[in-house]
């Protein structure tokens, strides 16, 4: 036993140094490969709130008052293929993108915990999202101390939520209280979503969607120049839009709700009843309506600036630090535009084994994450675990997490 041991230990010591020896040769000149992330965040509940001895959820109205409450789910997934010589690279991308958001606003919450002496207010549900497909070329050119980057692709919605606002109107009194709205939400689709009535998906003409002017181009232009030894300096455009999807299929889900407790002789106040779990006999939700129309909407990718340095302090790639800034329009949440700030510390034993750890606000969501590769010049793996949410001190509290996981295969 003791002399398998011995012989595994040194089969693993060689593997590690010949794949020393390779990692340092120069980039692949072929490589094939995937990245894939996502991730989920909100401002309130964490890991202890679902996680506890009495197992079961634990929500604080009051605490939940503060300010709106905000979740969001995204994944990006690519796959790749790319070819690179003396000084460019050229390659072929493939893959989807996506968000989904919604937000409750305060006013509900503070209504719930500390009542209303007005007697009347107003809150607003807000939700929205979208997945895109792509496909895509990118081409890099180092000249000299100048890099170039040039990215043309073609998109493809696969649905879209613009940002509907659901009000509703809270009525109290001293011994009661109702709430009453309406929903109104389109779903966006370059595939017909049903028809006379019934959901389904119209799969046998994927071939008028060419035609039907569904597919969007955009283009993505970066650029990078070597100041001096211990610093360079980037700017990276993404989605610079050239022609709009234009999608004309659409689903309206329309509905009426109401929230009463009905009558001020329950013996359990409103509130116990919510902690309690009693929402059957709380909530009135009238069959929601879908209906299947045309309708058109141009779409286009959040447009992304972003402003970014490599300082390098030692002078070489051993720590490698990244500050960027920069805005974002366009995006799934609204016309209002998103400013986006973070810092990326990378720390490299040759091009073997690198580890990061990095903190920022992107698209209204703080992320923390820390970052593997391992580099076997024949395998690359990357790994990345985040904590998420909208809210800077609530993100180290396990209120969201992402994942992340690369492969690159070459030679």
């Amino acid at each position: 036993m003791e002399r398998d041991m011995k012989q595994w230990m040194c089969l693993l010591l060689l593997v590690s140094a010949f794949g020393c020896l390779w990692a340092e040769k120069p980039r692949r000149y072929f490589e094939l490969g995937f990245n894939l992330e996502t991730g989920f965040a909100n401002n309130y509940l964490g890991y202890q709130d679902f996680f506890n001895e009495d197992h079961v959820i634990d929500i604080n109205l009051t605490k939940m008052g503060v300010y709106d409450f905000n979740f969001a789910w995204d994944i990006s997934s690519h796959t790749f293929l790319t070819i690179s010589g003396s000084g460019f690279s050229v390659g072929l991308f493939a893959g989807i993108e996506g968000l989904i958001y919604g937000t409750i606003s305060k006013g509900l919450f503070n209504l719930l915990s500390q009542g209303n002496v007005s007697s009347f207010s107003q809150a607003e549900l807000a939700f929205g999202g979208g997945l895109f497909a792509d496909v895509g070329v990118k081409a890099e050119k180092q000249l000299g101390k100048l890099r170039l980057l040039v990215s043309p692709g073609v998109f493809l919605p696969l649905f879209y939520i613009p940002k509907p606002v659901i009000k509703f109107t809270m009525r109290t009194k001293e011994d009661d209280m109702s709430i009453a709205g309406q929903l109104a939400m389109d779903i966006y689709s370059p595939i017909a979503l049903g028809k006379d009535g019934e959901f389904s998906l119209d799969l046998a003409n994927l071939s008028s969607i060419t035609d039907s002017g569904a597919l969007g181009l955009d283009v993505s232009l970066g650029t990078e120049y070597a100041l001096s030894s211990i610093l360079d300096a980037g700017v990276l455009i993404s989605h610079i839009p050239l022609s709009a999807s234009r999608l004309s299929y659409r689903a309206r889900v329309q509905g009426l709700f109401e929230f009463n407790n009905g009558s001020a002789e329950a013996e359990e106040s409103l509130l116990d009843r919510l902690q309690n779990g009693d929402i059957d006999s709380l909530i009135t939700l009238e069959d929601p309506e879908l209906t299947y129309s045309r309708g058109i909407i141009f779409v286009s990718r959040p447009l992304r600036f972003d402003l970014y340095a490599l300082f390098r302090p030692f002078r070489t790639q051993f720590l490698v630090l990244r500050p960027n800034a920069g805005i974002s329009l366009f995006t799934l949440y609204g016309s209002s535009p998103c400013f986006n700030l973070g810092l990326e510390g990378q720390i490299n034993l040759w091009r073997l084994f690198s580890v990061s750890l990095g903190t920022g606000y992107t698209e209204l969501i703080w992320k923390h994450w820390l970052g593997i590769n391992l580099n076997l010049r024949f395998v690359e793996l990357n790994l990345g675990l985040s904590l998420r949410s909208q809210e800077f001190t609530e993100s180290f509290k396990l209120n969201g997490l992402g994942v992340s996981l690369g492969l690159h295969i070459g030679f």
